[in-house]
Order: C-alpha cells, then structure tokens, then sequence
C-alpha cells in the first residue's frame, strides 16, 4: 500500500504524513453545508446547457478507457467553484460512491476549457476525505461535533497546485484544507492573497494562447505506466530540472517507463507537492494532460501548461 502523501511541509527537513481516512458516514457527510459560490456567467441557464454538452463530450470520451469505465452510467453534479475563478466542479458518482471529477474554466472567447480531471474514489472537493481529515488531525472530535453545527466552508480553486477549502471555525480562526487530501495547510490568508498573486503575475507572462475546440473531442495518445513511490528518491534535492528542451520530449520519457517527479513549491517554500508522473493523455487539440498517482487509490490528470507555470519535472 503506498504511505505517501502528495502534500508536505518543509523547513529543513521533509514531515511526510500517512495514513488512511476512514469512510463517513453519509449522515455526516450531508452534516455539513458547504455554500454554493456565485454563478461566475451572467446567464446561468443558457450557460448550462452549452456547459453540460461540453462535460459530457468530455466524459463519453474519457470514459472509453478501462480507468474511466464507472462514468458511462455516473450521475454528474456541477458547482461553480469560487468568486472570479469563471470554473466549474464536476463531480462524478457510481453506485452512490465517488468515481471521479473535472475542473472546467470559461475562456476569455465565452467557451469552455477542460482544466484538469481525476478518476477515483477521493476527488477534488470530497466532503468525506476533509472530514475525516479534520478528525485525523484533531481540529474537530467527531461528526456529531459537524451535525450540531455545520462547518463554513468554501472552496477555492485558484489552479491545480492551488486549490483548498477555506474553513472559518466559530472561534474566528481561518483555515486552507488542501482540496484532495483535506491536510491543513501553514499558511495564513495574507500568504493565501500573496501566493495567488504570484500565480497571476506567472500567468500573464507565460500564458500560451488556444483556442478551446467546440468538439467533438478525441483522445489521439493514451500512456499508461505503472505507480512508484515518489520519495524513493529525491532527485528534486540533487539534480537540476529537466530544461525546457528536456521537456519537449517528456511524453517520449513516459512512453520508455522513465519515472518522472514534479514538484511544487508555495508559500515561500513552506508547502511541497510532490507527484509521481505515471502517463499521459493527449488530446486532440493537442493539449497535453500529465498523469498523476495519487496518495489515495486513483489518477490525476492535469494540464501541461498548466504544471510547466507552477513547478519544475525531475528525472
């Protein structure tokens, strides 16, 4: 069983947390009311219908392959993510149980992009693995602490590295819960507004323009490798980063079984991604989707463009 954790903080030394959440219960589960943000388009409804087409474009897609195969019959829930972030949540269910998730984003055009996606029983924004998180951690006690007063909980998806639930507790403290593995982060809200900022400034000098297909989308390449366990070695601490050139050849990487770690630093080095590349998608668009094993059983895809702005690739 693998006993790593995507996220860690760091000062000197790595703090590596592991453990397994225990599943809620579905009573908790709906204890807690997480608010719905603002609609970030103007028309919600002839919004949603083109939204919709696009999500399931994307799904019948995606589900032709063996990973993806719960969502040809998964019911689908869309949420807007938080204010200004033009993004939207969808989350896939099967036989009452998670399956998986995508994070689309409008473009600047009034189309809609695929941002990144995930198959697996612990998505982007699970109520069940926070909750159990926050017990783990010893910042609530039990559910029944959820069911006499509900959480005010937000989501905040600012890109793939910086994406949290924003807890506020009754007694005024603040809170960023990584958004897969529900981990309090150690940040404040000022290093919150400052890590965005910092985001913002790299998107707007790295940022490469395209043009969002209106479909019908097509898978061209799928790579498949097999999981290893990112911190069997650390080459983030002893080599330099595969160079711009390098990464022009990183799907030839994967397609020869190489294995392939990105890191992510934020918050002036206190917070670390660390994510064991296990393949591809790309589609035809020729957007490239890197895939990702995840701490909890399942896979991540998430944009190239996307990671190339916000860490570096190590071999």
């Amino acid at each position: 069983m693998r006993q790593w954790t995507a996220i860690t903080a760091v000062a000197i030394t790595a703090m590596l947390v592991t453990g397994n959440p225990v599943q809620a219960s579905s009573a908790a589960a709906n204890a807690a009311s997480v608010p719905k943000a603002a609609v970030p388009m103007g028309n919600e409804h002839a919004a949603g219908a083109e939204l919709q087409q696009h999500i399931q474009a994307w799904a019948d897609q995606l589900a032709k392959q063996p990973a993806f195969q719960a969502w040809k019959s998964a019911a689908k829930t869309v949420s807007p993510l938080g204010p200004g972030t033009h993004g939207w949540l969808v989350t896939f269910t099967a036989a009452g149980k998670p399956a998986g998730y995508m994070i689309v984003n409008a473009t600047p055009e009034g189309g809609y992009q695929l941002g990144e996606y995930g198959v697996g029983s612990h998505p982007a924004f699970d109520p069940n693995t926070m909750y159990n998180a926050l017990i783990r951690q010893g910042l609530i006690e039990n559910y029944s602490e959820i069911a006499k007063k509900p959480l005010h909980l937000e989501r905040l998806y600012h890109s793939p590295m910086l994406a949290a639930w924003k807890w506020k507790t009754a007694a005024g403290e603040t809170y960023f819960l990584d958004a897969w593995t529900g981990e309090a982060l150690p940040v404040t809200e000022e290093d919150w507004l400052a890590q965005t900022k910092l985001l913002d400034t790299a998107k707007s000098t790295t940022t490469n323009k395209t043009t969002a297909l209106p479909g019908p989308y097509t898978l061209d390449a799928v790579r498949t490798n097999q999981a290893f366990d990112p911190y069997e070695r650390m080459p983030w601490l002893t080599n330099a980063p595969l160079s711009r050139s390098q990464l022009a050849g990183l799907t030839e990487m994967l397609d020869k079984l190489s294995q392939i770690r990105y890191t992510a630093e934020l918050f002036n080095s206190t917070v670390l991604y660390v994510l064991p590349a296990v393949g591809y998608h790309r589609w035809n668009d020729s957007r490239l989707f890197v895939a990702f094993d995840q701490s909890f059983p399942g896979t991540r895809y998430i944009s190239f463009d996307h990671l190339n702005r916000e860490g570096r690739f190590y071999r």
